[in-house]
């Protein structure tokens, strides 16, 4: 079966894709405004199996998530980010509150296929400049 790689984060001309939507996380990615706090997605998440009250003894399983990024250009000038359009967590983005990227042609949410984000780029007058595999 096919994995589906789903827009997780965009930073500059960079969207980031990641196999696991549901457990991506990244750096404060609850802090707002993302653009002065968010880092890159993370490679993994953590689950915690062992609760202790002693954080040092605390015991965690590490998953690993498998992100794919690529750089784009939209050809628009009305071109907008959430940073545009107001103070939003990564959290908030990926949860639906605003668009990733919004032009007047098109509004990209979080979730978009890797697959999909190229069709929609590119058939709007785009480019896809570089894709690469982590």
């Amino acid at each position: 079966m096919k994995k589906l790689y789903k827009l997780c984060y965009i930073d500059g001309q960079k969207a980031y894709f990641t196999s696991n939507l549901k457990k991506q996380w990244g750096d404060d990615w609850n802090d707002r405004p993302y653009e002065c706090n968010a880092g890159d997605p993370y490679d993994h998440w953590s689950e915690l199996i062992e609760d202790n009250e002693d954080i040092f003894k605390k015991k965690w399983k590490h998953h690993p998530i498998i992100l794919k990024t690529l750089y784009f250009e939209t050809n628009d000038w009305f071109e907008k980010k959430p940073c545009d359009v107001g103070r939003f967590s990564v959290e908030d983005i990926n949860k639906g509150a605003v668009a990733w990227l919004h032009t007047d042609k098109i509004n990209i949410m979080a979730g978009t296929t890797y697959e999909d984000f190229i069709k929609i780029i590119e058939k709007n007058g785009g480019v896809i400049y570089e894709q690469r595999n982590k």
